[in-house]
Formats: structure tokens, sequence, C-alpha cells
């Protein structure tokens, strides 16, 4: 009798391997926010239309949250908001949640992360596209229009731009929000593995079937100017990278980025990268912005305050190179 017992685990827990190896992989890519989007994941069911059916329901809502977020997108809901300044204006749901985590992520790292820098992020654009610095006047000009503090939440999904000439621009953290709601529509599609790339910043949910993880990677410089790749491990997270050492554009002989220092209105040129993973896109995209911004010295001490946070920083300054990472982020590492 305990022999036969034993001998019915035995076959239940094969069926159940075997119910995880079956499920089966599949791969989507979508054009939006600017970049081409991948979407991995494992399902039990082998149908190809119903996989073909999730994909779309997922690339349908980063596309609704492309035309709510979209500063490209004349008519979008953040573009409106933006012309109604010391109005009080109804927004939905998904523009409330994303502002006011955003005004979070701002009062926890001193403001290095706003989402109000609209008028620079255009002043620097006009910048790089015409390969001529803004004058001092206009930075200035523009910095008196910023603030995340001019953003006043009230009851009932109300926002209130408190100063004319503002512009809301959510690029440092919207595609790491729609990568959140991907996964989370998946889930409740019955889908629990799954990674979503946002144009190489990616969330992850479970780890894909007998796996104890996702395999991803970032690439760095070392203190020998030498590219580094290096392999991560992560589940139910997501990890992102900023700064100025990849994407940037030459003025005038100097190396300019395309995150803006919300304290002096100029485009960063201090050669940092920032790699962050955290338990979700939108706190790994904001605090890899944010991070870029403060820098190691100022920044150690913001990420020792956020929780389930991890972070490694590159500055590759001539004759001063620095690399820092908190300790726990060496728990994600691959050696090898």
């Amino acid at each position: 009798m305990i022999r036969a017992f034993c001998f019915l685990i035995y076959i239940c827990l094969f069926l159940k391997c075997s119910l995880l190896i079956a499920q089966t992989r599949f791969q989507f890519t979508h054009q939006q926010m600017g970049t081409q989007i991948g979407l991995i994941f494992y399902d039990k069911d082998s149908d190809e239309v119903r996989a073909d059916s999730i994909a779309q329901l997922v690339f349908n809502r980063i596309d609704e949250l492309n035309g709510t977020l979209s500063n490209y997108v004349p008519q979008s809901e953040i573009n409106r908001l933006s012309r109604s300044p010391n109005k009080n204006v109804a927004v939905s749901n998904d523009l409330f949640r994303l502002l006011q985590i955003s005004g979070d992520f701002s009062a926890n790292t001193k403001g290095a992360f706003d989402i109000t820098l609209g008028p620079l992020i255009e002043l620097w654009r006009k910048a790089r596209k015409n390969s001529q610095l803004p004058l001092i006047e206009e930075i200035q000009s523009a910095l008196k229009r910023i603030g995340y503090n001019n953003l006043e939440f009230l009851d009932g999904n109300i926002i209130r731009l408190r100063k004319g000439g503002m512009q809301l621009d959510v690029g440092g953290i919207g595609k790491g929000f729609a990568a959140d709601e991907a996964i989370e529509l998946l889930k409740r599609h019955g889908i629990t593995a799954a990674l979503v790339d946002m144009g190489g910043d990616i969330t992850v949910s479970d780890a894909p079937p007998n796996k104890e993880f996702w395999i991803l990677g970032f690439n760095y410089f070392d203190n020998n100017g030498e590219e580094v790749f290096q392999k991560l491990k992560l589940k139910n997270q997501a990890v992102a990278t900023s700064g100025d050492l990849y994407q940037y554009v030459l003025i005038d002989g100097k190396r300019f980025s395309h995150i803006i220092d919300p304290r002096n209105g100029k485009a960063l040129n201090n050669n940092i990268q920032v790699t962050t993973i955290a338990p979700n896109g939108s706190m790994a995209d904001a605090y890899a912005s944010a991070l870029s911004v403060l820098g190691i010295e100022e920044g150690m001490e913001v990420v020792q305050k956020a929780p389930c946070l991890e972070v490694f920083m590159v500055e590759d300054i001539p004759g001063a190179y620095k690399q820092w990472n908190s300790s726990g982020f060496l728990n994600y590492i691959i050696g090898d």
C-alpha cells in the first residue's frame, strides 16, 4: 500500500513536471513609444490563435497608454493637461496614477527625477537638432516653468498645474509604467512567466518553465575603456539603464545627454551610466534617470533610502574613473 502510494506521488510529480516542460514559448514585437517593444511569454496552452490574441491585447494596452502619455500626439491627454494651467482638470486613472507615482519618486530623489521638465527638454531637443547650445536666458526662462511641486493633486482624479507654460513629459518613466501594465494584463489572462522589453529596459514576471530566473544583461565600460557585458538573473523585477555613455550628442566638441538636470537646466555631460534593478519598471526607469543626474556621491544616499532598489553606477571620466554598486546588486550578478 505504501509502495503504491509512493508510486502515485511519483506519477503526480512526473505529470506536474511534464506540464511545466510542455509550456509553449511565444514571442512578438511591436513598434510604439518611440522604440521596438519585445514580448515573450509562456503558456500551457499551445494555441497560437490564443497567444496572438493575448499579445494583441497587450499591444493595444500599450497603444492606449501612448495616446494618453505621449508628447508627440498633439491631442494626448497629457498634452491637453499641459495646455490647461491654473485649472482643475479631471484626468484618467492611468494619468493620475502615473503622476502620483512620479511625484513620489521626485520627492525621494531630491527632485532629480521630475516630469515637469518639458520646457527644458524641448529646448535641448532643438539644441541637439541644430547642434547649437541654448542661450543662458532661454534656460533661465524654462527653469521658471518647471518644478514637480507645481503639480497639485486633488480628490476625484483632479490635477491642477500651478504655473502657466508648464509642459509635462513622462519620457523617463512612461515605458516602465507601460511594461508594468502589460505584465499585469498578462497575469489576468493566466500568463505568469513573461518578459516585456521596452527598447532595452526590461520588466519580467515569473521565471520561464524549469528555470529559476530570466537571464538578462547590460554593458558598461571598465577603467581600461573596455566594454564589459554583465549577465543578470531576475524574476518579478525590472532592470533599466540610463546615462550619457551611449545616448549623447556632440555640440562644440562636448557631449550632452538627453537627460536634463532640473537643478541647473543643463543636459548631462558627466559621462555616467546607471543600471537599476527594482520591483517594477516604473521605479527602475525613474531611478535610473534620477541617479544619472545625482551621480555616485549624491546617489548613494538616495539608494540607501530606497527599498528594494539595487544599483550599479559608472562615472567614466578620463583620469577619474569611478564605479560603485549597492551591496545587494551583487546578488543578481552571474559570474563567468
